[in-house]
């Protein structure tokens, strides 16, 4: 019989960069789903909410069934139920509880993924600092001398997949391994704000605060989130103050330093930076390779040289892009039956990556994405209101079409509710001034483009 936790484990291992599957949708979404049993080569999970069903399905599913396939199981489906359904599976649930009881309860260590260790982390100048100092942390946590005083908070930040919840999960494990007396949190700030608003709506506030005071090591995943969430702010900022004086250690991760952190209050902003900021940048073609070997070796996957250097080639500013194309590569090799993939055949596997960005962006794009950064409706950004968030919006929408389509400025002007062509003018060239001396347009802007290309 398959031991189905061992499977969902293994399954969990490669998740990750499948299908849009980050490390935060993995924690909030996929890390809560629970395996129960399988039936006609489907494996039953069971999620704690009718909501993390919903989302599974919609958004995640396909993405399970492919890390099921990759591990070499016979699984060829996912069932996603809620408590009320087990009925219609308790045979199944029960012929397998049997393996599943033999199992020991999970620690500490299950909130991180066991691949993502200092070992296995490629460190190069882009982030030289950042993984030092993550060791630092991880051998001495909260630790207050002068030598590691520095050290407390660490803030790590950088782009969309360069590896900093891979730094973030390998201090956790490394604590784990080496410090087992210690109490580890991890937190994505997604589920961070979900357990702040049940709190709230439950009237558990001080549940909530003890629950993330007493650690010994509190880690924050992404947390640029926590942007125009003043209450929550209020809450962090205690809940900091109180670990920070007892010596306990705190590790924070952003895709952007604090002092571009939009609506972050000033006094978090202050603790945010009052340890060490290390950046990640993006790796070099040198490093990128090293990268893509590294993983090889890992997997134990063959890919010939020239496959190596396109692929370090094509994608040159995201890792976990990187190694998922590395993935799909062989992957792709394996259905039409090559024992190695050639050039060709990579280039096959990720053209829809390579050609995604060509042609298929329009007004209509830029504007929803704008909309959807900033939280307004499309009847605001094209609108008469001129409040100061929706202006700014506005003119940067305005300025990403210009830069990114050949439209006629009155066409553009059209799209905005029938401005005219020197309002649009106006707009574009504002935004392109401010892209040179202020961080939160430029990051912004950054920003809405990363979310074009998705």
């Amino acid at each position: 019989m398959i031991d189905i936790k061992q499977l969902w484990k293994d399954a969990c291992s490669c998740v990750i960069g499948i299908k849009g599957v980050n490390a935060v949708s993995y924690s909030v979404w996929i890390d809560s789903l629970t395996p129960l049993c399988v039936k006609d080569n489907t494996l039953i999970l069971l999620a704690p909410s009718s909501n993390n069903k919903i989302t599974v399905n919609r958004s995640y599913k396909d993405a399970i069934v492919e890390a099921l396939t990759r591990i070499g199981s016979m699984i060829t489906d996912v069932t996603v139920i809620i408590e009320e359904e087990k009925n219609l599976y308790e045979s199944e649930i029960k012929e397998y509880s049997a393996i599943t009881q033999e199992k020991p309860a999970l620690d500490v260590k299950s909130q991180f993924i066991a691949r993502y260790t200092f070992d296995n982390f490629v460190v190069g100048d882009s982030n030289n600092l950042a993984y030092h100092a993550a060791i630092n942390v991880a051998q001495s946590p909260g630790v207050s001398n002068n030598t590691y005083l520095a050290f407390n908070p660490l803030f790590l930040y950088g782009g969309v997949g360069l590896g900093k919840t891979h730094l973030l999960h390998s201090i956790g494990n490394y604590i784990a391994d080496n410090h087992p007396d210690l109490k580890v949190l991890y937190t994505p700030t997604e589920k961070l704000i979900n357990d702040y608003v049940d709190a709230i709506s439950s009237n558990k506030i001080v549940a909530f605060r003890t629950k993330y005071r007493n650690v010994d090591v509190l880690m924050i995943d992404d947390v640029q989130f926590l942007q125009k969430r003043v209450g929550l702010q209020e809450v962090v900022f205690h809940i900091f103050n109180d670990l920070y004086q007892n010596g306990k250690q705190i590790v924070l991760t952003s895709d952007r330093p604090p002092a571009e952190i939009a609506t972050l209050e000033d006094r978090l902003r202050s603790r945010f930076e009052g340890g060490l900021l290390a950046d990640i940048g993006a790796p070099n073609l040198d490093m990128r390779i090293a990268i893509i070997r590294k993983k090889m070796l890992l997997e134990k996957i063959a890919v010939n040289d020239d496959v190596v250097y396109y692929l370090a080639e094509k994608c040159d500013s995201n890792i976990r892009e990187l190694e998922g194309n590395l993935s799909r590569v062989v992957f792709y090799a394996k259905l039409r039956g090559l024992p190695c993939p050639d050039l060709e055949t990579a280039k096959e596997a990720i053209q829809h990556t390579t050609v995604k960005q060509q042609g298929v962006i329009d007004s209509g794009d830029i504007i929803n994405a704008a909309c959807n950064y900033f939280k307004i409706t499309k009847a605001d950004i094209i609108g008469k209101k001129k409040t100061k968030d929706l202006a700014e919006a506005r003119m940067i929408a305005i300025y990403l079409i210009t830069d990114m389509l050949a439209i006629p400025l009155v066409s553009i002007g059209q799209l905005f509710g029938g401005r005219d062509h020197t309002t649009i003018i106006h707009a574009r060239d504002k935004i392109a001034a401010q892209l040179k001396e202020n961080p939160q347009v430029k990051r912004a802007v950054e920003d809405i483009k990363a979310m074009l290309k998705d």
